[in-house]
């Protein structure tokens, strides 16, 4: 009973290994980097619970009716972690159910009956919580088994680990090189067109000042998973299924079925046909597993995945693993966020910081290489939650922040880069394309806990349009671009400015026009 307790607060955790999703998404081996450290939390938490029971049970005391109050207390964290288990395995979107301002006291009302009840038959609910707990291996084990044999011991730890990346070319560099930045979720609208007061954008002005600037730019989806394949592959993807820590199989119009990503030639495959080096630098997607065989270079982490299978970005030891599941689990328990001086958001946010500064040196690294021709920027800002707060200008996990001080974060990074290539001297010969993989997806954080009112205030403009500038080297002139186009013309853009068919704006303006035509 009391190893069953302790597994059904780790429920999440076995869920969504069972699921089958997550091994792609996952930057190390689960068994060693989270399986280990929750089977150990659970042996202690099952262990404590026997010591204690077999105390009370020598002092006569397993009648005692605080022994009851404390079991039943114990029982939300299951109970809790049960809840965030299950709901995603729901058939509906229940989240929007959640945020209506009558949910939840109309759980309050239904659930009022029944806690009464427990409160007037202590020592009978924790006697049927006991026989729920002991009863329920059947369950457990089903679960437990699926997760083991979907994902656990399904792949080998070496699948996770990096391929060996591409040997690097001696041959002279392109005449221009070109820095591809993506934003993850920058919008047009917040950027630019309708800017929030008190928002602003230096870096972001100052390349709009010197670039083609279009102002109807669509990415090819409305996601990452989808949008970062597309713009890669310079082909639409329409839909993704991961298969394993290493693949992705993408449906495609181009294609009758489903197609694996990596045997499809990319932007950095056909730019390293032209004798050049390549590198990336990006989150969500395990690049340096997937795309290794193009790359000279490159640095990548990933989003910060599904409760209970949470990675940290730091190296822990066992100690110190278990003791951040345990804060994990805590924070995931359903309404935490609404103690006083609670803040589950806080591990996330603090993670993101450091998987973004480890980003952040990759690029300043590549960006002025000399020898690199191609370098891709994919930085998981302004993505939701927010690092930064633009009061105090500085990266930090705490406060009352949101996207639109992230925002400003990415007009730092952009400032950080074209620093980076003005001091190695590269400026002069790089040209800077801009854009974002989606725009801003007001319909997914509206609601959430760190939802603020400057974010609601901004978002009733359309925020799925994305921003599009492309700066070539020792332009000085902006030239607006006004007719609608879908930036998976990217790629095929960059090839021809490293082919040396791309010398003047112009040029710029006619590839997107081809594109838009066919």
């Amino acid at each position: 009973m009391c190893l069953a307790f302790a597994t059904w607060c780790f429920l999440n955790t076995w869920v969504e290994y069972a699921e089958g999703r997550i091994a792609y998404f996952a930057r190390n081996d689960p068994f060693h980097a989270v399986i280990i450290p929750v089977l150990c939390c659970e042996l202690l938490i099952a262990g404590c619970m026997a010591i204690a029971w077999e105390v009370c049970r020598r002092l006569n005391r397993t009648n005692w009716l605080p022994l009851h109050i404390l079991f039943l207390l114990g029982c939300c964290a299951p109970a809790g972690i049960a809840t965030v288990a299950v709901v995603p395995l729901l058939p509906f979107d229940v989240v929007p159910l959640i945020r209506k301002p009558l949910f939840w006291p109309i759980v309050l009302a239904v659930t009022t009956p029944a806690a009464a009840f427990a409160i007037l038959r202590l020592r009978r609910t924790a006697l049927a919580a006991r026989s729920i707990l002991l009863y329920s291996w059947p369950i457990l084990v089903m679960v437990m088994i699926q997760a083991g044999r979907v994902t656990l011991f399904r792949y080998p730890a070496s699948a996770y680990r990096d391929g060996i990346l591409a040997s690097r070319i001696d041959s002279p560099p392109a005449p221009v090189r070109v820095v591809w930045i993506i934003f993850d979720e920058l919008s047009q609208t917040i950027s630019f067109t309708h800017r929030p007061a008190g928002l602003t954008l230096p870096n972001f002005d100052r390349l709009r000042r010197e670039s083609l600037f279009a102002t109807a730019a669509n990415s090819p989806a409305d996601a990452t998973e989808r949008s970062m394949p597309s713009l890669i592959l310079g082909q639409k993807v329409l839909e993704v299924t991961p298969n394993g820590p290493d693949d992705l199989e993408l449906s495609m119009a181009t294609s009758s079925g489903p197609v694996s990503w990596k045997s499809l030639p990319n932007v950095f495959d056909q730019t390293r046909q032209l004798g050049l080096n390549t590198a990336l630098i990006g989150w969500a997607h395990p690049y340096g597993r997937l795309l290794n065989r193009s790359l000279t270079s490159c640095y990548w982490t990933p989003g910060w995945l599904l409760s209970g299978a949470e990675e940290s970005f730091e190296d822990l030891s066992l100690p110190e693993a278990m003791w951040f599941r345990i804060k994990l689990q805590l924070s995931a328990m359903p309404l935490v966020g609404h103690l006083p001086g609670v803040f589950p958001g806080f591990y996330q946010r603090a993670d993101k910081i450091r998987r973004f500064d480890y980003l952040m040196e990759g690029a300043h690294e590549v960006v002025a290489d000399p020898s690199i021709s191609l370098v891709l920027i994919h930085l998981q800002a302004p993505h939701p939650p927010a690092i930064y707060s633009r009061s105090a200008m500085a990266e930090t996990p705490n406060g009352r922040i949101g996207y639109i001080d992230n925002v400003a974060l990415a007009d730092h990074a952009l400032g950080e880069v074209r620093d980076s290539l003005a001091v190695s001297g590269l400026d002069d010969r790089t040209a800077l394309i801009v854009s974002a993989d989606h725009g801003w997806r007001t319909r997914l954080w509206r609601g959430t806990p760190e939802w603020t009112e400057e974010e609601e205030r901004a978002s009733h403009e359309d925020t799925s349009g994305v921003p599009f500038l492309v700066h070539l080297p020792r332009q000085k002139d902006t030239l607006v671009y006004d007719p609608e186009f879908d930036t998976v013309v990217t790629s095929r853009l960059i090839l021809d400015i490293l082919r040396g068919d791309v010398r003047r704006v112009n040029d710029v303006v006619a590839i997107i026009g081809r594109s838009a035509t066919r």
